[in-house]
């Protein structure tokens, strides 16, 4: 029976990926241990199909987890790795923006001053104007 085709839609459609001449993947393998030493075994591939005008496609993206209590095996399909991506996006935008907010309260309890107070006026004498 060594020689049958899988038929899990996980090992079909890796090896359709696989098989793909215009697919381009990426394959990682992180070892985690814990405190007690337990090791779990992550494999991590992911797969980016070039779209028929040169444009991203899709992305998808397959995990296989062994660890001490057995393993596990994902396909994330290419919306969900779009939604990860997108809330990988924002939380990069927020930690900026807040990192932007306490380095500019930092200045301000150093009793710098913030950007060119005349320009601000003008600016802000301007939009009044219109």
């Amino acid at each position: 029976m060594a020689d049958t085709i899988p038929t899990d839609s996980f090992s079909r459609r890796l090896r359709e990926l696989t098989d793909n001449p215009g697919a381009i993947r990426s394959e990682s393998t992180v070892h985690v241990q814990d405190f007690y030493g337990n090791l779990d075994t992550w494999h991590v591939s992911t797969f980016r199909l070039p779209g028929g005008d040169g444009t991203l496609s899709s992305e998808e993206a397959f995990l296989q987890r062994n660890g001490p209590d057995g393993a596990l095996r994902l396909h994330l399909p290419a919306k969900i790795v779009g939604v990860i991506g997108r809330h990988r996006e924002m939380n990069v935008a927020r930690a900026r923006r807040r990192s932007a907010q306490q380095a500019l309260e930092t200045k301000r309890s150093k009793g710098q001053t913030i950007g060119n107070a005349e320009a601000l006026r003008k600016a802000r004498k301007a939009r009044r104007a219109k």
